[in-house]
């Protein structure tokens, strides 16, 4: 699970990084840096669905995708700042 107070953030996280990837896609970016983003993100659902808190995880795997694609910032802001808020 996350954090209560972060459910819609994190549904927001999630939606940037799928946005994100089909853009890298329809781009003709190469399937191994997709196929990179999709593995971390793959992560995203299992975390959001767990029994005990997985808040830090979710930031970390986040960050992770972020590390291998910087332009996917915005989902790493999507989920540390709450609606409304600009980035």
């Amino acid at each position: 699970m996350i954090n209560p107070d972060k459910h819609n953030q994190a549904l927001h996280a999630i939606h940037r990084i799928l946005t994100f990837t089909r853009k890298m896609a329809l781009q003709g970016e190469s399937t191994s840096r997709i196929a990179g983003v999709l593995d971390w993100a793959e992560l995203l659902p299992r975390l959001l669905a767990a029994e005990q808190d997985k808040t830090d995880e979710f930031r970390n795997a986040l960050a992770a995708i972020v590390e291998r694609e910087p332009h996917f910032g915005d989902a790493v802001a999507a989920f540390d700042f709450p609606p409304g808020v600009r980035w």
